[in-house]
């Protein structure tokens, strides 16, 4: 094996996951001989763009040590975990924090279990905010992780370390989760494929289900589509009693592959969802034109108003409140004390030490009657869909790409909570109300901003419609080759 690897880096990085899976059947390169590759390519890129914590040296050396499938469909293909959610047997997970280097997992959570049945190599862990809640990614242990595309801006968050390892090439696809849109966001900021699906299809970390944690789901980073339907068809086993909410098998994504396209009857939304900043113009734009190529292709394209959909300020309102600072507020003090762990500025951002403040005024009447305004911005959204939309088509985020350091969304920001917050809101005003609502979404790659770095649209579809999002996303990377597969110009084989 060269010290470049089995293959050379142009060859490895126009390799998506599925790619990698067959030369490993074919038995053209090693699972040990690939997961070298990833930990090479983490070598070259990582000390720029800091996605990646740490690399596990005992798989790379034995891809079958801690239980890889070796008959599985992605048998011996690389893949990092976000650190946070899913956690790993005998690995640290830090949740973004100075303060959790003590926390190692008993057992694979299990979705980290469909990983491995599903031959997945687990070979690293990536960075992560605090706790998922920013939309960046730079922490006081961690560092700042920075966007492949520009070095001076942000990879995204709360998946930004996977986000910028899938785009500058180290694997083709990571692990991310979403509780405000952390998969959607750091997709659109690194030119990725990022599916946010329905509550309840894949299993949440062992201890956990859907009424503890509504807004919260896992899932991966892409930069194929096929990629996107096969791996998660793969990974939606949910181990008898271990969700609140059981579904049926569900529809096989990977079966709209290369299905001829079918017309859709699709919402389309530019409105600014009650936030009262304004939208960078090439991100509605964008949007338009995608509407359009959609209508060429023979869909029907209906444009629609904000009060069509919902009662936005009411949903925002009661996200934060239930979603955010209720539930972190007090969940994070009672962590750090199960560690012994005395919280400071030195170990703990402001903006988390703000909202653990904030969350002490917030009284059990309070809470429940933000749950019970869910209720109604389901059944809003639940009304939207009986008119016989197929598709909503809107902006995947409020903003461009920011650079690092920024004030209005790393949690070191000297802003007031609220005022920390409502930036967030602006920023992630079309992601959150899939997460409020339960709904599934994409993240599609879209073109670039005017400062040269990524942007997404976004569809979302009805509850447990993710074939759909499948197959529009399908037809999008068939008519505009030019926005997928396209790695950042600081990658592998560039570095």
């Amino acid at each position: 094996m060269s010290e470049n690897g089995a293959l050379t880096w142009e060859e490895y990085i126009r390799c998506d996951a599925t790619d990698l899976a067959q030369m490993i059947h074919r038995g053209d390169v090693s699972a040990a001989e690939i997961a070298q590759q990833a930990a090479l390519a983490t070598e070259r890129v990582n000390p720029k763009i800091n996605a990646v914590i740490e690399v596990f040296e005992d798989v790379v050396k034995d891809p079958l040590k801690d239980g890889m499938n070796a008959q599985g469909s992605f048998a011996g293909v690389p893949m990092m975990l976000k650190d946070l959610a899913s956690r790993m047997k005998g690995r640290v997970q830090e949740s973004g924090y100075a303060w959790q280097g003590g926390n190692v997992a008993d057992d694979d959570d299990p979705l980290t279990r469909n990983l491995r049945q599903a031959g997945f190599n687990l070979i690293g862990r990536t960075t992560t905010p605090e706790d998922g809640m920013a939309g960046v990614t730079e922490t006081i242990k961690f560092g700042i992780t920075r966007n492949p595309w520009n070095l001076d801006r942000s990879a995204g968050g709360s998946s930004g370390g996977s986000s910028a390892a899938v785009a500058a090439g180290i694997l083709p696809v990571c692990s991310a989760s979403d509780g405000g849109g952390s998969i959607r966001l750091p997709a659109s900021w690194n030119g990725l494929i990022g599916l946010k699906h329905t509550r309840g299809r894949l299993p949440l970390p062992a201890g956990l289900h859907e009424a503890l944690l509504p807004s919260g789901v896992e899932g991966i980073v892409t930069r194929s589509v096929r990629d996107t339907a096969v791996i998660h068809d793969l990974i939606c086993h949910k181990p008898l009693g271990t969700g609140f909410m059981p579904y049926p098998k569900p529809e096989s994504l990977s079966a709209q592959l290369g299905v001829p396209p079918r017309k859709m009857r699709i919402a389309l939304s530019t409105g600014n969802w009650s936030r009262a900043e304004t939208v960078p113009a090439e991100h509605i734009e964008r949007v338009g034109e995608v509407a359009l190529w959609l209508q060429g292709q023979g869909h029907i394209v209906e444009q629609v108003n904000d009060s069509d959909l919902c009662n936005f300020e009411q949903l925002f309102a009661s996200y934060k409140l239930a979603n955010w600072v209720a539930p972190l507020g007090n969940s994070i003090p009672a962590t750090a004390s199960h560690f012994g762990v005395t919280l400071t500025p030195e170990n703990t951002s402001s903006q988390a030490l703000k909202l653990i403040e904030a969350a002490k005024s917030v009284t059990v009447d309070d809470f429940m009657n933000a749950l019970a305004v869910n209720a109604q911005t389901t059944r809003e959204f639940g009304l939207f869909w009986e008119r016989g939309f197929d598709l909503l088509l809107c902006p995947t985020l409020g903003d461009r790409c920011p650079e690092v350091q920024s004030e209005q969304y790393a949690l070191s920001s000297s802003l007031s909570f609220d005022e920390f917050f409502d930036h967030g809101m602006n920023l992630c005003r079309y992601t959150m109300p899939g997460n409020d609502s339960g709904l599934p979404a994409i993240s599609l790659p879209a073109g670039l901003d005017v400062n040269g770095c990524p942007l997404g649209v976004q569809f979302y579809a009805p509850w447990c419609a993710e074939v759909d999002l499948i197959h529009i996303a399908g037809q999008l990377e068939d008519g505009k080759p030019e926005w997928f597969s396209q790695l950042a110009p600081y990658n592998v084989a560039t570095a």
